[in-house]
């Protein structure tokens, strides 16, 4: 065949040349960007989860005025329930204040050193507490620390029986080391 028959050819078959032209370029762009589809893919699932998490953000942020008027209110709660570690008098006074309100004696209570450690901004601030009464006393002075206005963690109880009391119940001995938790 020669260049006037293909020449020929081409002019006679018109749309059948452009089709086969366009399949053409197409192949070759579509060569071309092959080695581009990973990538594409990877920035679209970026593109997407980052999108996704500012609609969260957005629908997350509906109400943030009063979230964070709620946890403002619930710290100064929590701080207004520390122990202050410096304030002896005023420690001590929180367990002769339970003595009063329980019936019991206590025999010993002694604030512990507190662990030097500036990095915390809270600590437990370690008790020992000895008191002596009934059982129903010693439970209701347990009660009190327990639900008290201070967190307490009780590390040991060692419960002793001391004799009878003049009702005829028991009278115990209860040693306690205890941790409040406060601020340095």
């Amino acid at each position: 065949m020669t260049s006037a028959d293909l020449s020929a050819n081409l002019k006679k078959h018109p749309i059948g040349v452009a089709c086969a032209l366009v399949s053409i370029a197409c192949g070759v762009v579509l060569y071309l960007r092959a080695g581009n589809i990973a990538a594409s893919q990877a920035e679209n699932e970026s593109s997407t989860a980052e999108a996704n998490r500012m609609i969260n953000n957005v629908r997350n942020s509906a109400n943030l005025a009063e979230q964070v008027a709620e946890v403002e209110g619930l710290r100064k709660e929590l701080e207004g329930r520390l122990m202050k570690a410096g304030q002896l008098a005023v420690n001590l006074q929180y367990f002769y204040k339970l003595e009063a309100e329980t019936e019991v004696k206590l025999t010993d209570v002694r604030q512990n050193s507190t662990p030097r450690n500036a990095k915390t901004q809270y600590i437990g601030v370690p008790f020992a507490v000895t008191i002596q009464g009934s059982f129903a006393n010693v439970a209701k002075f347990l009660n009190r620390l327990q639900n008290g206005p201070h967190f307490c963690r009780i590390n040991t109880a060692t419960f002793n029986k001391t004799g009878a009391d003049s009702a005829g119940g028991t009278d115990m001995t209860l040693s306690l080391t205890l941790d409040i938790l406060g601020q340095p």
